[in-house]
Formats: C-alpha cells, sequence, structure tokens
C-alpha cells in the first residue's frame, strides 16, 4: 500500500510538472519597442542626424510661423477697430489682411512640409531599427521557449518576468550603433539633380 501511495505520488508529480512546463512554453513575451525607438543607441544616433539637418531649420520656421500668426492677428485687431457695419473695409486694410493671411499660408505650409519630412525620416530610423530587432526578438522567444512576443504598447499588464526589452535593447545596441537618414531612393539619386518628370496622358477632349 506504501509503495502504490509513493507510485501515485510520483506520478501526480511528473504530470504537474508536465503542465508546468507546458505551461511555460506557451508564455507571451513582451518587448517595449517605443523604449527601443527612444532610447537605443540606433535611435540616439538618428535624432542627432535629424537634429542637425533639420533642427536649425524647424526652429526658423517656428519662429517665422509664429511672427505670421501674429501678424495676422494685428491685422484682424486694426480692422475690427475700423469695421463699420454694411461697409466694406478700406482697400489698405483689405488689402493688409490679404497679404498678412498669404505670409500665414506660406509660413504653415513651410512649416508643415518641414514636419512631414522630418516624419518620414523617423519613419525610415525606426524601420532599420525594427529590421534589426525583430530576428533578436525571436531568437528570445527560442532561448526561453515562449511561444509570441509582443510588443508593450499592445497590452495592458504583464509581469515583469516577461519583460525582454533590457536583453533586446542591450543585443541590439550592440548590432546596430548607427542608421541613417537617407533612404535608399535619395541615395540613388546623383546630388543636385531632380526627379524626371512625369509624363501625363492627355485627357481627351469634351465633346
Amino acid at each position: 500500500m506504501t509503495n502504490f501511495l509513493k507510485a501515485t505520488a510520483l506520478s501526480l508529480a511528473l504530470v504537474g510538472s508536465t503542465a508546468f512546463a507546458t505551461a511555460a512554453q506557451a508564455q507571451t513575451l513582451i518587448v517595449d519597442v517605443e523604449q527601443i525607438y527612444r532610447d537605443s543607441t540606433a535611435a540616439k544616433s538618428g535624432n542627432q542626424q535629424l537634429e542637425a539637418k533639420y533642427g536649425a531649420r524647424i526652429r526658423a520656421a517656428q519662429t517665422n510661423l509664429d511672427t505670421a500668426v501674429k501678424g495676422w492677428n494685428d491685422q484682424v485687431t486694426a480692422a475690427k477697430a475700423v469695421a463699420k457695419p454694411n461697409t466694406p473695409l478700406p482697400p489698405a486694410t483689405e488689402k493688409a489682411l490679404t497679404d498678412a493671411r498669404q505670409r500665414l499660408q506660406e509660413a504653415q505650409a513651410q512649416a508643415e512640409e518641414l514636419q512631414r519630412e522630418v516624419q518620414q525620416l523617423g519613419q525610415y530610423v525606426q524601420l532599420q531599427i525594427l529590421d534589426k530587432l525583430l530576428p533578436i526578438a525571436e531568437q528570445i522567444r527560442k532561448d526561453r521557449k515562449a511561444n509570441t512576443v509582443v510588443a508593450r504598447g499592445s497590452i495592458l499588464a504583464f509581469d515583469a518576468a516577461y519583460d525582454i526589452t533590457p536583453s533586446a535593447m542591450q543585443q541590439l545596441n550592440a548590432a546596430l550603433t548607427t542608421v541613417s537618414i537617407t533612404p535608399p531612393q535619395q541615395q540613388q539619386q546623383p546630388a543636385g539633380t531632380t526627379p524626371p518628370a512625369q509624363p501625363t496622358t492627355k485627357q481627351p477632349a469634351s465633346r
């Protein structure tokens, strides 16, 4: 009877161990991609290059936009001071408003264009980082016998024991220390040239 109980206990222990191993293999690992985009050596390299190339231009564009906004607001205030019911504004006031509006629109367009360009290059930097991060995350997943690796931003809560961000960051920093802010299509185009004009399709004449 005693031997039977011991054998049964041993069997249950083995079953429990197997269940635990299966659960461990089914674990989900977490990586904070946004932190890596922000704090990795490659990310800092990209930010430094973007600042060197665009920092002064962005600040100048912002100053120009602030000046244009103030100029527009000043002209609106001046127009309100001379406006009379059912009476057109004086031509000089109307012209001043038109000029201020045009300066504001041009300043906004310049600032928005710079912002779009920097955002696109920032995405290119992130793409280079992600290209190196994916195989690193996959290797960590295999080493820890996990089934998935998910981004921190896609979940609400998790056990810190499954956070592989520090390990992934360390390996990424060793594998990728710098990035480019010049996408391949820009690298292939000779300096000082413009892209060839795209052929236009002639529209049939309307009848």
